[in-house]
């Protein structure tokens, strides 16, 4: 139980270990609740997407055999 780091202001919610974060003080742990997590996978989730999408566009324009 504690605040989520993430933004949502919740203080008092179970939170789970997020991952490290690296200020210019130092390195500390980082902490985040449920509903924030599940924010955070989808967003990735959607940059992988686009960035798959991305990488298979320009291959398929820079890798093109001209007989």
């Amino acid at each position: 139980m504690g605040p989520c780091w993430l933004g949502c202001g919740r203080e008092c919610v179970p939170v789970k270990w997020f991952g490290p974060v690296r200020t210019r003080d130092g390195d500390g742990d980082m902490f985040a609740c449920d509903d924030c997590l599940v924010t955070v996978e989808r967003m990735v989730s959607e940059q992988l997407t686009r960035r798959d999408a991305d990488d298979l566009g320009a291959r398929s324009t820079t890798h093109r055999a001209y007989l």
